[in-house]
Formats: C-alpha cells, sequence, structure tokens
C-alpha cells in the first residue's frame, strides 16, 4: 500500500497548488485525478473561455480601426481556427502543471478517490492509498434546472458550450451571472442572436447596482437581448427551441445555454462513511479548513465561498500551512471578482450597496475613464473606477468598470489587504500614461482634492 504525508483528491487550482505547495515544504505528496489535470478552471472554465474571449475582442478593434489611421480591406472570422488555439493553450497549459507535479515528485494517481477511513483513500481499479494527511479539492459542476434537461446538443452546459464546431445563429443564455453574461461577450462579438433570461431583476446581481445598469446598457447597444425577473417554465424543441417563462413571455433560439451556477462535487467520495458533515450542500469546515475529521481538510469549491479559481489557491495554501503547524485563519474579504465582460468588470471588498447596508458613515469617490489619458489614448473609455470607503479614509471595497479592469484590480487588492489608508494610496507615483492613475486619482476625489475632474463631476 502507498503511503503519503498528504494525499489530494482532485487536480483543479485548489488541489495542484496545494500539492506542490506541500512538496515545496519537503511533504511527500500524490494527487488523485479522476479526470483531466487543471480541473474544471484550466479544462473547461477559466482558460478556454478567457481564450476565447482574448480572440473576439480582437474584432471590436478591427472595426474601428480606421480610426487609428490604419485602413484595413475587410477581415474575416475563423471559429474553427479560433477553437484550436483555445484547446492548444489549455493543452499547453496542462502539460505545465504535468511537468511541475512530476519535477516536485508528486506522483499523479489516475482514478475516482473515495475516503474509506481518516487516513486511507480507496481508488478504483487501484491499491488504496494512505496519508498522515488529506485535502479534498474534487470541485464543481455545472448546475442544472429541474425542469430542463441538459443534452448537450440542443440545451448546452457551460462545458458543452466549449465544444461547439460553429456559433450557433441565436443563442439564449439561461442565467445573467458571470458565465452567461461572458458567453453572451463572445457569441455577440462572433454574430450570434443572443438572449439573456435571468430570474433576478438585474443581470450581474453580485455586483453593484451602477455596474449592473452599465453592462445591461452596452450589452443591448451591442444588440444583445435581456429578459429580467423571468423564471423558466419548459423548453420544447422543434426546428427551434422555445423557451417559455412564466407570464406567457417565450423565446425561441437555435442553441439554449444553462448557466445558473456551479454544485459541489461531493456525491460518492465516501463523506458520510468517516463522518464527514455536508452543510448547505457543502463540505463542513472550520475557519481552518479542516472538516469533522482533524487530519482531512477541503478547500474549493466544494466549501462554502467564492467559487473562483483564485479563491481555491488560497484554500490549498492555507490549508498546507495549517497541516504544517501554523494557525491560518480563513479570510475571503480580500478575494477579487473578475469579469471578462466587454468591457471588463472587476471588485474587491464590499459593493458599495453592500456597505450601506451595513452602515451610513460610508464615502463613495469615482473616477471615470473618460479623464484617463491612457484610456484615451487606447479609445476606450467606458468606465469608471470607484472606491468605497468610511470618512476615516479605510478601504471597505473598490469597483472598476472598464478597460482592463481584471488585470487592474490586484492593485486595490493589496491595497486592502495591507489597509492602506486612502490618502496614502493616493501619494503612491503610478507611471504616467497608464491605466493605473486611476487610483490615485480616485483617491484625490475622495479626499476632496480632485486633479484631472471638477469639483463634484462625477
Amino acid at each position: 500500500m502507498r503511503s503519503y504525508d498528504l494525499a489530494v483528491i482532485g487536480s483543479g487550482p485548489g488541489g495542484y497548488v496545494a500539492a506542490l505547495y506541500a512538496a515545496r515544504h519537503k511533504l511527500k505528496a500524490c494527487i488523485i485525478e479522476q479526470g483531466l489535470l487543471g480541473g474544471t478552471c484550466l479544462n473547461k472554465g477559466c482558460i478556454p473561455t478567457k481564450s476565447l474571449l482574448n480572440s473576439v475582442s480582437i474584432i471590436p478593434k478591427l472595426k474601428n480601426i480606421s480610426n487609428f489611421g490604419i485602413a484595413l480591406n475587410g477581415y474575416s472570422i475563423d471559429f474553427k481556427k479560433m477553437a484550436l488555439r483555445k484547446d492548444e493553450v489549455v493543452s499547453r497549459l496542462r502539460k505545465g502543471i504535468e511537468t511541475l507535479l512530476k519535477a516536485n515528485r508528486i506522483e499523479i494517481i489516475n482514478g475516482t478517490g473515495i475516503l474509506k477511513s481518516a487516513d486511507t483513500i480507496a481508488i478504483s481499479g487501484q491499491e488504496n492509498v494512505t496519508a498522515k494527511m488529506i485535502i479534498i479539492a474534487t470541485g464543481s459542476r455545472a448546475a442544472e434546472l429541474p425542469n430542463i434537461k441538459i443534452d448537450n446538443d440542443v440545451i448546452l452546459s457551460s462545458d458543452s458550450m466549449l465544444d461547439i464546431k460553429s456559433p450557433p445563429g441565436s443563442l439564449i443564455i439561461v442565467g445573467g451571472g458571470v458565465i452567461g453574461c461572458e458567453f453572451a461577450s463572445i457569441f455577440n462579438k462572433l454574430g450570434t442572436n443572443v438572449t439573456i433570461v435571468e430570474m433576478a431583476e438585474r443581470i450581474m446581481p453580485g455586483q453593484s447596482r451602477e455596474v449592473s445598469r452599465r453592462l445591461e446598457y452596452n450589452f443591448k447597444k451591442s444588440g444583445i437581448n435581456i429578459l429580467t425577473s423571468s423564471v423558466i417554465e419548459t423548453a420544447e424543441i422543434k426546428d427551434n427551441i422555445t423557451v417559455k417563462m412564466s407570464g406567457g413571455q417565450s423565446v425561441s433560439g437555435e442553441k439554449v445555454l444553462i448557466s445558473i451556477g456551479r454544485k459541489p462535487n461531493i456525491e460518492g467520495i465516501g463523506l458520510e462513511d468517516v463522518g464527514i458533515r455536508v452543510r448547505d450542500g457543502n463540505i463542513s469546515v472550520n475557519e481552518k479548513l479542516m472538516t469533522d475529521l482533524p487530519n482531512v481538510y477541503a478547500i474549493g469549491d466544494c466549501v462554502s465561498g467564492p467559487q473562483l479559481a483564485h479563491k481555491a489557491s488560497y484554500d490549498g495554501i492555507l490549508a498546507c500551512d495549517n497541516i504544517m503547524g501554523l494557525s491560518r485563519i480563513v479570510d475571503y474579504s480580500g478575494i477579487p471578482n473578475c469579469i471578462w465582460t466587454d468591457p471588463e468588470i472587476a471588485s474587491v471588498g464590499l459593493t458599495e450597496e453592500s456597505a450601506k447596508a451595513i452602515s451610513n458613515d460610508v464615502k463613495i469617490a469615482k473616477f471615470p475613464y473618460l479623464a484617463s489619458g491612457k484610456a484615451y489614448i487606447e479609445g476606450e473609455t467606458d468606465g469608471f473606477v470607484k472606491i468605497v470607503g468610511t470618512p476615516a479614509g479605510d478601504i471597505l471595497g473598490v469597483e472598476i468598470f472598464g478597460k482592463d479592469a481584471c488585470n487592474l484590480i490586484g492593485e486595490a487588492a493589496l491595497a486592502m489587504a495591507r489597509h492602506i489608508k486612502i490618502c496614502d494610496w493616493g501619494r503612491v507615483v503610478h507611471g504616467h500614461p497608464t491605466l493605473s492613475e486611476i487610483f490615485p486619482e480616485a483617491c484625490h476625489v475622495f479626499m476632496g482634492t480632485p486633479i484631472h475632474i471638477m469639483q463634484g463631476s462625477v
């Protein structure tokens, strides 16, 4: 029977990062994976969707290229080549993970891991594995509607959406959250007639109302149809597929994408047999990510908290630190949200609404991209940065709507994590001309000393 210091069940961005981190600290580790290395994020999530988003982001630039003094005699879209590039990116990164694991002497065990005891894992078709410590990192899968069955042909999940051979003429997206809106951005630019059906009163309900309204305006301007406060009742397939909603409204299309969130993969891994509880559909863990068994931890999408790849990696390192004797407590308040729509959306901490729901003592400052020299140079003036803070100058949250928001949010996350005062953040010198200058500009607005906008203009 093979024995390890640490056995990790699952190789997504939580599992493989945990294994690598443990190996760097001289622990003998293995990864048990029933599918492809990299999990959903690499194979059917973050990486392939962002590859497609990167490809289609070039299209609006081509349409407006004459504004920059360049003449083109038309262009064409080769979706097969776009999809091939996506697959090549995924394959290259997967091989990179495999190389890292092998270089760190982490054994990769192919099979389904099932907990048999506090230190024993059964693996389909192979001998059992024992480990002093275990991390469960089994991830999540696309959630389904009880009344509409995904057939991966006409009614698609976010997984099978990435496998289509050509853009559909029309697409109905059920769910106006992050996944749905990113796919809407992709296929709208590819010429698909896109309709978003969202049961909430607005799309992107996890972001501020202002950002939600701005995105909805941009989507509608680009031709995306949006139906909010709409609950799906049935889907009928004839020549096309017709989705019927409560209230008698209906919409027809060539394909339907169900993107209503994700469900943890926690069934069939032996949790009940070893006495690990499940709460609200997630593996129950304490503030150190320890389950009911002191040597078994759980991380990523199978525990509560935001279902994000970078949150899973954070969990994996934190769990390993606690396994190695540190006493780290989970804190998700500084986990950034990144949404690759057009424009991009990113946030960290509290939104304006969530901050005001907690306290009336909240101060807001905004700076528009329109007043940024770099944004103007790039022709990307649609957007703003918003700082949510206390009157004393403590950062409660930052939200960005605009070009490169997902890259820029890292600076805001660092400022929050290090408890930097807004007045001190405003004194940090940023290169010029860069988009990152929006931060000190917004800080000056917060402090009542705006530089490149008029007082009270935002």
